[in-house]
């Protein structure tokens, strides 16, 4: 029996690829930092900041008045520079005259369908290039992703692959930078998360006139409010002893197992109706696997011990015109017919003859208004 034949008769199916189950992968920075289409790569935008003196000086009936107060700080000029990030695959001559003459075969031998196996090879190979096209555009997705959470996270973004490096500063204060909280960390009893965050808020306040409303945090930052003790007053419970009376020392109470609602949520919406901000919980990673290792690691667009504090909308909507907070810039390709966004191509090469298929977006983010942000290290 030949091969063909012996095939035809197990009639062998391909089952198509199996996935794992993937860690969290959604991404927000477009959501916060929405697109911004610019003409060029290269773009300009003037700013202006408040004038120094806050009230008029009185002068006398008879007396002339003085001349208005105008510092080198009135206004500044920003630059931004949209770089192109791509991703090809190549296709082998072979890979794609295989393919050819499979969807050749299959066309002739009509509703026949036999052999079994070249439907599969045609949609397998189908497949295949989805799932690779797929995967790039996951990439440049990630790449977005990373430069928008980076630069929140640490209030700059570097960049060294070793061809091409870079690093901008958007001008977030030291003191606003991964700062303590003033009492203890969040995974103590004695921690007050609360009133940290009201700290926060006053200061933001009265430095900038912002309203804090808004926070990004990891799902631990988010579990660990409930560690305050402050919840078990707030629950009317003391603590008790270990013959069984109240007092104000001994065994704590969990309120997780005396209390029926009780919980890491609870004590969120607690810390949000007493502060008014509401929390965007962020736990999304990016995958990694160096070439030939079965090691796979999930890195994290943005540290798990890490709050980061956010304006009130409405605060920075009338501020920096389009830009606002911040914006992912994105500029034209040729491939994506002059216009901005993703793109794709196609290229067909000889000796050998091939095929590459690529993804590419031409973007970077601005973030004129960084002061206007806070981080805390809320977590060991």
């Amino acid at each position: 029996m030949t091969e063909t034949t012996d095939r035809l008769v197990r009639k062998e199916v391909a089952l198509g690829t199996i996935r794992e189950i993937e860690p969290p992968l959604n991404h927000i920075g477009l959501q916060l930092f929405p697109w911004m289409p610019v003409a060029s790569d290269d773009v300009i935008f003037d700013y202006a900041k408040g004038l120094t003196d806050g009230m008029a000086p009185a002068r006398a009936e008879d007396a002339e008045s003085e001349l208005a107060q105008k510092d080198l700080l009135f206004g500044g000029t920003g630059r931004a520079s949209v770089i192109d990030w791509a991703q090809k695959d190549h296709y082998s001559a072979s890979d794609v005259t295989k393919y050819r003459e499979n969807l050749l075969v299959q066309g002739r031998l009509g509703e026949l369908n036999l052999p079994l196996t070249v439907g599969n090879m045609v949609s397998d190979f189908q497949a295949k290039v989805a799932r690779e096209d797929a995967l790039r555009r996951r990439k440049l997705d990630n790449r977005l992703e990373w430069m928008t959470m980076s630069s929140m996270s640490t209030g700059a973004l570097s960049y060294d692959d070793g061809k091409i490096s870079f690093s901008v500063d958007y001008g977030r204060p030291a003191g606003q930078q991964a700062q303590a909280p003033v009492g203890d960390l969040f995974s103590a009893t004695t921690s007050d998360p609360i009133g940290e965050i009201l700290t926060v808020q006053e200061f933001m306040y009265d430095t900038y006139g912002v309203r804090i409303t808004r926070a990004i945090a990891s799902r631990k930052v988010l579990n660990s409010f409930m560690n305050s003790d402050r919840f078990i007053a707030r629950s009317g419970m003391v603590n008790l002893t270990g013959d069984g009376t109240n007092s104000t020392s001994g065994d704590p109470v969990d309120l997780n197992y005396v209390m029926d609602g009780w919980g890491p949520s609870a004590a969120q919406q607690v810390v949000e109706r007493a502060t008014g901000v509401s929390f965007i919980e962020y736990d999304s990673v990016y995958r990694t696997r160096p070439v030939g290792s079965t090691t796979i690691t999930n890195t994290r667009f943005f540290p798990q011990n890490r709050i980061l504090f956010l304006p009130d909308a409405n605060d920075v909507s009338d501020i920096g015109n389009e830009l606002g907070l911040g914006r992912m810039l994105t500029s034209p390709h040729p491939e994506g017919n002059w216009q901005p966004g993703f793109y794709e191509w196609e290229q067909e090469t000889k000796d050998p003859w091939g095929l590459n298929r690529g993804t590419g977006v031409k973007a970077f983010p601005v973030f004129p208004h960084m002061d206007l942000t806070f981080t805390m290290d809320v977590l060991a």
